[in-house]
């Protein structure tokens, strides 16, 4: 059964703390996954959504092999029954993939799900045929080429963010970009294959708003509206760190400045997961549950989200990361 969303596009960023995890209900129905962090609470919005186990999951994608990005896929590829395609990234010059990724690829090869290992740049039309035509959402998929793998690894810089599969989402004029772990050598790389030119209007933080992945010239080249910062500033790895912290608060000083949320946020009330709404116009509405990252998303309770009443107080969050 396909999910109601009366036309609309969804997009949920899921509080999972430190992680990423990324549920994408589109204007037809269907269901998308980027990353996969914290598998019941997934399956829970799922099952709010009406998605039972044996409704098609369209795909899931693992944008690399790091544990906050893909603890719970496996635990998806088993509770669903009809996942039509599953995305990873190409890892042809890593050796240490743990057990735990390969059950990944030994799940989806069991029950015969479709597997894609990502490099170069693809496209996903999750509602009808591939046509070119605004009504019709268009996923983009871009992984690293392997002449960049390749000079990474020869300078002895290969880093396994640097496989990270950054995702784009194109509907009606808006845009967003899941940026997954992509770091700057990443960003320059696909700049100069002119990949991402193109404005977003939403901004899924890269890394988890580290100095690795986000600097402020990058960053408003993109331009977003919304930026969400998907992470768990008291967790182990302390991150957005400081220089993360401090450009987002540079972002909050613009005069028509974008809202910038941290979805595990300690300063203030909690912002918990965010759902964007995005109308058939590309118009969008911003919400957030305030739900601990261990907690399921009441989804009876949404509170609009805007920079007025924005909870995350960067500006705090940055003064507590200085030494």
């Amino acid at each position: 059964m396909a999910v109601n969303t009366n036309g609309h596009l969804w997009i949920y960023c899921l509080n999972v703390g430190q992680g990423d995890s990324t549920v994408v209900a589109t204007p037809g129905g269907n269901i998308l996954i980027f990353d996969a962090v914290n598998p019941k609470k997934i399956i829970s919005l799922l099952d709010d959504l009406n998605v039972d186990n044996d409704d098609p999951i369209e795909q899931i994608v693992v944008s690399h092999p790091h544990l906050d990005h893909y603890s719970g896929a496996n635990g998806l590829l088993n509770n669903y029954n009809q996942v039509a395609g599953l995305t990873l990234s190409s890892l042809w010059r890593v050796d240490d993939t743990t057990p735990k990724y390969n059950n990944i690829i030994n799940t989806a090869v069991s029950k015969k799900i479709p597997l894609h290992f990502q490099a170069g740049y693809s496209q996903l039309y999750p509602d009808e045929s591939p046509v070119a035509d605004p009504e019709t959402l268009l996923v983009e998929l871009l992984g690293p080429s392997n002449h960049f793998i390749e000079d990474l690894f020869q300078s002895g810089d290969l880093d396994t963010n640097h496989y990270s599969i950054i995702g784009r989402l194109n509907w009606q004029g808006f845009r967003m970009v899941i940026a997954a772990d992509a770091q700057m050598e990443s960003w320059a790389h696909f700049d100069s294959e002119q990949m991402l030119d193109a404005s977003c209007t939403v901004l899924r933080a890269a890394h988890h708003g580290s100095a690795n992945g986000t600097q402020f010239e990058r960053v408003n080249r993109l331009s977003p509206r919304l930026i969400v910062v998907s992470s768990d500033p008291d967790g182990k790895d302390e991150i957005p760190d400081l220089i993360g912290s401090a450009v987002f608060l540079r972002f909050t000083a613009l005069s028509n400045p974008p809202l910038v949320a941290l979805t595990d946020n300690q300063v203030g009330p909690k912002t918990g997961s965010i759902k964007i709404d995005v109308s058939p116009s590309g118009n969008f509405d911003v919400f957030h549950y305030g739900d601990g990252r261990k907690e399921n998303i009441d989804l009876n309770n949404p509170v609009p989200l805007d920079v007025a009443n924005n909870p995350t107080d960067w500006k705090a969050l940055t003064q507590a990361k200085m030494p």
